[in-house]
């Protein structure tokens, strides 16, 4: 459906995903008596009210962004929220995760998320280093899980290396906006050569 006074919330699917790109936007009823009120296993909002990278469960890796905290999807999108942006909010989702997965303290977390833009990790992301990384961690498994991208290891960007990363990314992104069927293969093929050096690898 089209954007109207029931169909408000802009929406994605898995399938729309591709590298800096959302390909295809629906609109998701909101605000009616069905929803959000009577949706089954429901996450908690402000998921969806932050900027996020948003990335696709099957296949190769794609990645994008939501820098206008707009969009919602459903279980075939893998997103990822800065630390500091849940600061100060609480429910068993997030207790779990930090339990589980983290070995600092969240208020370590938050205040190292500070330094991080996510358009950095969008190259990061969509490079083809990081290519190679998930298909050593996931073995022959098609599917993308959270546990997958926890395990990608970051290395640590520099400041000048994190302002090249994000000029970049600013400059396909803007191009994509434009239109979508832009070649960037230029750009993505600089980010890669950076990637490869915050690794410690040759272009080779």
């Amino acid at each position: 459906p089209i954007c109207d006074d029931i169909h408000s919330k802009k929406y994605i699917e898995g399938k729309d995903i591709e590298p800096y790109h959302i390909k295809r936007i629906r609109f998701l009823e909101w605000g009616t008596k069905r929803c959000p009120n009577e949706l089954s296993r429901p996450t908690f909002p402000q998921l969806y009210t932050t900027e996020k990278l948003l990335i696709n469960a099957l296949g190769e890796m794609k990645a994008a962004i939501d820098l206008n905290k707009e969009f919602y999807c459903e279980q075939q999108v893998r997103m990822a929220v800065l630390w500091n942006d849940l600061k100060g909010i609480s429910n068993k989702s997030i207790d779990s995760s930090v339990r589980k997965f983290s070995k600092l303290k969240r208020s370590e977390m938050e205040n190292l998320s500070k330094t991080i833009d996510l358009r950095c990790l969008l190259g990061i992301l969509n490079s083809k280093y990081t290519s190679i990384l998930l298909s050593d961690i996931r073995g022959g498994d098609y599917h993308i899980v959270p546990e997958h991208i926890r395990n990608i290891p970051i290395p640590n960007v520099g400041n000048e290396q994190h302002a090249a990363i994000v000029a970049l990314v600013n400059h396909i992104l803007t191009a994509k906006r434009d239109d979508p069927n832009v070649d960037t293969t230029a750009e993505e093929q600089e980010i890669d050569r950076m990637v490869y050096h915050l690794y410690g690898l040759t272009y080779d």
